[in-house]
């Protein structure tokens, strides 16, 4: 790594988003990859992770990793099957399968729910950034409810709603062993210095994260849990289910994959095999959302059903254990 590619700026103005004070401190840089460093985490604040849109109030000090290559990105409409579980004139509510990103990035330029946003929808918030009207997401391999903005002040409101933890989501997962019936984890969230697209938990700094969770069906060897996050964090609850010993099942990322077999009883061996023939992907599903509708004020909630590796999952084991 080049030493001139790390670069460190006292902030010498105030009230300026950090993604425009940095577009006009660095030569030959673009918002687009200002903002996609900002993501990646190799934008800090204070040694701090931030969001694009951080107002800064001066005399922060600022350290830039431009080492890291962006590659530019261009969001192109694609006609994409979305499964749309709900719309209004302010948001619409999608059910998306496991295996699609939410917006471009990591070689994942085409066909994800972003390029199928702007094929349908018309004046999206953001709409000239990588991700249009999305208020949240959720990671590629994880299926379930997603919120999509339709308008500036719909993304505004959403967004508000999330920051003040006042939106309720509902996770259903299938996990390694046997947690106690309920639980609850607290502690912090922070990216893991020796893989930056991984996560680990620490009990004395990092992002607060808060999960609960309650056991639906033991199986033994795995377990069907209903998961509660009580904050937003990247990776949360993969993360957490590490660090209670109970990863969720066939999370390579995570420690849930394949070397997890070798933990539980040869009676199992068999049964684990073939149940990650089923289990292409981590067994993770966002089953609810729900929220007092900023715009029409009344309580709203939507679902969506695991879907059918995770019914096949469960199936099997019944039938078998």
């Amino acid at each position: 790594m080049k030493k001139n590619q790390i670069k460190t700026f006292d902030v010498d103005q105030s009230k300026i988003r950090i993604d425009n004070y940095l577009s006009l401190k660095i030569d030959n840089i673009s918002r687009t990859k200002i903002k996609k460093l900002i993501l990646d985490g190799q934008i800090l604040v204070n040694s701090k992770e931030v969001k694009p849109s951080m107002i800064l109030l001066g005399g922060e000090k600022i350290s830039c990793d431009l080492s890291i290559k962006v590659e530019e990105i261009f969001l192109e409409p694609e006609e994409i099957d979305l499964q749309i579980i709900y719309e209004d004139e302010y948001f619409v509510v999608i059910d998306k399968p496991a295996g699609m990103v939410v917006h471009p990035g990591n070689g994942n330029n085409t066909g994800t729910l972003a390029n199928g946003l702007i094929y349908y929808f018309n004046n999206l918030p953001n709409s000239d950034s990588l991700r249009p009207g999305i208020v949240h997401r959720l990671d590629k391999d994880t299926s379930g409810v997603i919120l999509v903005a339709k308008s500036d002040n719909a993304h505004n409101e959403l967004s508000g709603l999330f920051k003040n933890r006042k939106i309720k989501k509902v996770y259903e997962s299938i996990v390694w062993g046997s947690p106690c019936s309920v639980g609850t984890i607290d502690n912090f969230i922070k990216r893991d210095i020796r893989n930056k697209t991984a996560f680990k938990t620490s009990d004395l700094d990092g992002k607060r994260a808060v999960t609960k969770y309650r056991v639906l069906e033991d199986y033994g060897a795995l377990s069907r849990v209903v998961l509660y996050p009580r904050t937003g964090r990247t990776h949360q609850l993969r993360v957490h289910m590490k660090h209670i010993g109970h990863p969720i099942f066939s999370d390579n990322k995570y420690s849930g994959g394949v070397q997890m077999i070798k933990s539980f009883h040869t009676k199992y061996t068999s049964l684990l095999k073939r149940t990650f023939k089923i289990a292409k992907r981590q067994m993770l599903h966002a089953s609810s959302i729900s929220f007092i509708h900023p715009f029409l004020n009344t309580e709203v909630e939507f679902s969506s059903n695991i879907p059918s590796d995770m019914q096949n999952l469960i199936k099997l084991w019944k039938d078998e254990v």
